[in-house]
């Protein structure tokens, strides 16, 4: 079973778990490195970029407590449920009325279900796919050039289900459908390492139609 696949499946199981709690407004599933695996219909850019960010800033408190595994915000304009799913996080938005023990406990059975049935079809690990989301961060100046920057954990991850000696070329899409292929590298910058970003000359933003901040799909480009 190929990583599309996977990925199909879990966006189905997603669209019904708003059949089954209906006051569940969308959820998507992503991993510690930022990736988004797999999205409902409704989830948004915005709300995406925004619950990974949130998380984000909770993670570095929460290590003394034995890391993150279920979080509950009840704001102003409806409900939040972040819960770990197999080393990854789901997280679902709600109504203000919503229950969230409810939405929590159904969430709790039928993804990790999903998944168990999936990795006994074909072992390949989701946060392996060639496909990933990342988050847009530009590259200015004089002597930019024409390369883009990746962390070195997606490109060696990249490399290792290939089997490629390393990733030196990927395949950009914007989710307006413009695409580039660009040379690649890994990001120089140790701050930003390990947060699920793609450091984009200004130049090959502009093409793409992105801003910083923003998502792309990023794949290793066709040998």
């Amino acid at each position: 079973m190929d990583t599309d696949v996977y990925a199909v499946a879990l966006n189905n199981a997603l669209n019904e778990l708003r059949n089954i709690c209906p006051d569940i407004n969308t959820s998507f599933i992503f991993t510690k490195d930022a990736v988004v695996v797999a999205a409902d219909e409704a989830a948004t850019e915005a709300t995406i970029q925004k619950t990974m960010s949130s998380l984000h800033g909770l993670q570095d408190r929460t290590a003394s407590f034995g890391g993150l595994n279920t979080l509950f915000i009840d704001g102003a304009d409806g409900k939040l449920v972040i819960s770990t799913v197999n080393d990854m996080y789901l997280a679902t938005a709600a109504a203000k009325t919503a229950d969230l023990h409810h939405i929590a406990s159904v969430t709790r059975v039928i993804v990790p279900t999903i998944l168990k049935i999936l990795e006994n079809l074909a072992p390949t690990p989701l946060d392996l796919a060639p496909s990933h989301q990342l988050i847009v961060d530009t590259l200015t100046g004089f002597f930019v050039g024409s390369t883009v920057e990746i962390d070195p954990q997606v490109l060696s991850q990249w490399a290792e289900l290939l089997d490629r000696k390393e990733i030196d070329e990927v395949e950009i899409e914007a989710f307006s459908g413009e695409k580039t292929q660009c040379k690649a590298k890994e990001i120089g910058d140790e701050k930003l390492k390990g947060k699920g970003i793609i450091r984009i000359p200004e130049k090959a933003c502009k093409a793409l139609h992105v801003k910083k901040g923003e998502l792309v799909k990023v794949r290793p480009a066709a040998d």
